[in-house]
């Protein structure tokens, strides 16, 4: 067929289009919640924990263990889980028997789906980022965290507004690395739900896929979105820069 221009028909077509707005609002949800749990439960939670606790050969087994999550294949944990929340065979589904619980669909009901394909992308990464925060703890001087205290500082004061202000300079790029990571979740939804149960976790590169490589073969509409996607990206990491330097400062 001959190649014909057609403008930004494509473009809003999209935005009268309920499955693309579905999945924009996937993926926004998707990039709250993966990226807001992993940093409370990584830097505000296991990280003190361990910091204040764990110390010498203990902390390096702690640092270790926190990594391996990290260092498995994204596809070969999405088998893994998928197993795991099996309400057939699943390990997760077995000790909720012991306490009349279930058996839950956790990957095919809608109201729980998106949520439990989050917890393991949260099971990953807040042990990463506990381990590279335990890190960046150890440079921060003693001398200016004794000072706090002799001033008579509690615990979380310190954190709050001594150890976390010194850190967030080298933390900002952990966050913006993991902020682009759940912006990129094709591989780790598609194992797992591939979109589904209907459209419960179908998020933009989900949706992009189907239209462009999948049964619609709409390579142009799919090309458009590719640009949105980019643009929404590029204005999401702008926001959040200008706010974290602000707050910074």
């Amino acid at each position: 067929r001959p190649i014909r221009f057609v403008g930004l028909k494509n473009y809003i077509q999209l935005f009268t289009d309920a499955r693309f707005l579905n999945s924009l609002r996937i993926s926004l949800l998707w990039s709250v919640i993966t990226i807001g749990f992993s940093v409370f439960f990584g830097a505000g939670l296991l990280a003190p924990l361990i910091n204040d606790n764990a110390k010498g050969s203990f902390r390096t087994i702690c640092l270790f263990i926190f990594i391996i999550p990290a260092l498995l294949p994204r596809v070969g944990a999405a088998y893994m889980w998928r197993l795991m929340y099996s309400s057939s065979i699943g390990i997760i589904n077995y000790f909720l028997s012991f306490m009349r619980i279930g058996p839950i669909g956790f990957l095919e009901n809608p109201s729980y789906a998106l949520y439990s394909v989050a917890a393991i992308d949260i099971w990953q990464w807040s042990f990463l980022i506990a381990a590279l925060t335990i890190i960046l703890l150890q440079d921060i001087p003693k001398e200016i965290v004794e000072a706090g205290s002799l001033d008579g500082a509690k615990r979380w004061q310190l954190y709050r507004f001594i150890i976390f202000p010194v850190i967030i300079p080298p933390f900002l790029s952990i966050f913006f690395i993991k902020m682009m990571e759940s912006l990129r979740s094709f591989d780790f939804i598609f194992v797992l739900t591939a979109g589904g149960p209907g459209v419960a976790t179908e998020t933009l590169d989900m949706y992009a896929y189907w239209q462009g490589i999948g049964s619609a073969g709409r390579v142009s509409y799919a090309s458009s979105m590719s640009i949105v996607m980019l643009v929404i990206t590029i204005v999401l990491i702008t926001i959040v820069w200008r706010g974290l330097v602000r707050w910074h400062d």
